[in-house]
């Protein structure tokens, strides 16, 4: 009878001890398999660590915005009130569910080469707030500052002519006269040509009168010259656009050293002399002056035999005289053109604000583009993440635009030309790919919820493995006695026997 329990017993714990053995084989791959899904929470979270975003910046990336549609296609601040177009691979613009209502009135079926124009005035006015009465009058303004400025261009280029010689520098001269009153150092009917020529002094004297006589000196030239030189452009002396005038200023440090008593007795330049006197040589002094006058205007040019010559106006002829009084009645005329057309300028720009202005213009530069390139519909290019992913992708791109007005002389209107310039986003200066923060935080909490939903079932299935094990190790050790009591009890029933 005990023999058969311990039989019975043995039976039991055995069964049991598979049963533990296929458990703690279970929990183990179960164990295996956490850790291969922790590998892959942890390879999720570092992928996510290493996720970048395309990011607007306007400071060279010290700050930054996101690169969404409404920061592309809408004025504001970030965009500096100019439209960066999102593009697709055709080149037609992207619009959204706002836009789509205003795109489908410019080309229904989003083909190029729709219509802007007539539907422009009632787009703007939606989009703006503006009334429409008051775009239209700025159009119509528009219309009568083209008519007035195509009006000023017919008057410029009908400019009559005056007529001009061209001789060397030396016969130019010629035509200062007699050297009465500049100085003395002269003989009595002596020219300039004549000082010029021999190369003959103007005695200066010293201190205050010797600028003073230097100033009188320049005046003079700069008057006699002047008229001959500029012609109908031909200013005061004290007029500082007058290039004689800038070109004399050129001896303003001379004229400091005089007074200060500076000895110029070895100077290269026309003045020379000390505290006691000072000289001034008329061939250095005009050389000087007409040098820095060429500098200044470009007038004077070498001709085949070397010697350079100067444009000039013959202003004591009766041709010059004609053709400057015709010219006179021409300037007059065109400074009314551009009156005129100044006026209209200032009518038509204080009609709006600048903001207002700025607002059309943004309008203007992307439904004039939607007309010229053609669109397309994308419901969810508002949605941040997917327009990153398309323009990472480079499904779409950024296009922006030059308009450029030009005036129509034939109807006498402005005409708008738009000149594109289409590159991937990560190509635009303001763009930058940056680390996306609200995605690692995102993936930083997840990995921190999953990892510990993992430590918890592994925490559970170790205490169940140790709890199995500590039977395990218990069972065995029950068999272990049972098989001894059973051997034992064999040996003593054999050994009664023999």
């Amino acid at each position: 009878m005990g023999m058969a329990a311990s039989q019975a017993r043995l039976g039991y714990l055995t069964f049991r001890k598979n049963t533990i053995g296929g458990e703690l084989n279970r929990l183990s791959m179960q164990k295996m398999s956490l850790t291969r899904e922790m590998s892959k929470v942890s390879k999720d979270y570092q992928d996510a660590l290493n996720t970048k975003t395309l990011k607007w910046s306007n400071n060279a990336g010290v700050t930054y915005v996101d690169l969404s549609y409404q920061n592309l296609m809408t004025p504001s601040n970030m965009n500096q009130q100019t439209p960066y177009l999102l593009t697709d691979t055709s080149g037609k613009i992207v619009v959204d569910s706002a836009y789509k209502k205003y795109a489908e009135m410019i080309s229904a079926d989003g083909k190029a080469g729709g219509d802007w124009e007539s539907v422009r005035t009632q787009v703007l006015s939606s989009l703006t707030g503006i009334p429409a009465e008051s775009i239209d009058n700025v159009g119509s303004m528009d219309d009568a500052t083209a008519e007035s400025l195509a009006t000023l261009w017919e008057i410029e280029d009908n400019e009559p002519d005056i007529p001009t010689k061209n001789t060397s520098f030396e016969k130019l001269i010629s035509k200062m006269g007699s050297s009465t009153g500049i100085g003395s150092g002269f003989s009595k009917g002596s020219t300039w040509a004549d000082a010029y020529k021999n190369g003959g002094t103007i005695s200066l004297g010293s201190g205050a009168t010797a600028t003073a006589n230097l100033d009188a000196l320049l005046t003079n030239i700069t008057n006699t010259l002047g008229k001959y030189l500029l012609g109908p452009d031909y200013g005061v002396v004290s007029d500082e656009k007058n290039p004689l005038y800038q070109a004399c200023d050129t001896f303003a440090k001379i004229k400091e050293s005089m007074e200060a008593g500076a000895d110029l007795s070895a100077a290269t330049s026309a003045v020379q002399g000390n505290s006691s006197g000072y000289s001034v040589n008329v061939k250095l002094l005009l050389d000087e002056i007409i040098g820095a006058y060429t500098n200044q205007t470009g007038n004077g040019s070498m001709n085949s035999s070397g010697t350079t010559t100067y444009e000039w106006y013959d202003v004591d002829s009766t041709e010059y005289l004609d053709a400057a009084a015709k010219h006179a009645e021409w300037q007059k005329t065109y400074d009314e053109a551009l009156d005129n057309y100044e006026k209209s300028v200032q009518t038509k720009n204080s009609t709006l604000s600048a903001e207002q202005e700025s607002q059309i213009d943004f309008y203007d530069t992307i439904f004039s583009a939607i007309a010229e390139k053609g669109w397309t519909y994308n419901s969810e290019v508002r949605d941040t993440d997917y327009l990153n992913q398309m323009l990472q992708n480079n499904l779409y791109t950024l296009t922006t635009v030059e308009r450029n007005q030009e005036l129509d002389q034939d109807s006498r209107e402005f005409v708008w030309e738009n000149s594109y310039t289409t590159d991937i986003a990560s190509n635009f200066t303001n763009v930058y790919s940056v680390n996306d923060n609200s995605v690692q935080n995102e993936a930083l909490a997840e990995y921190e919820y999953k990892k510990n939903i993992i430590s918890a079932k592994e925490t559970r299935i170790d205490t169940r493995m140790q709890d199995l094990q500590t039977e395990q190790a218990a069972i065995n050790q029950m068999i272990q006695g049972i098989e001894q009591v059973r051997n034992d009890n064999t040996e003593r029933t054999f050994s009664i026997f023999s």
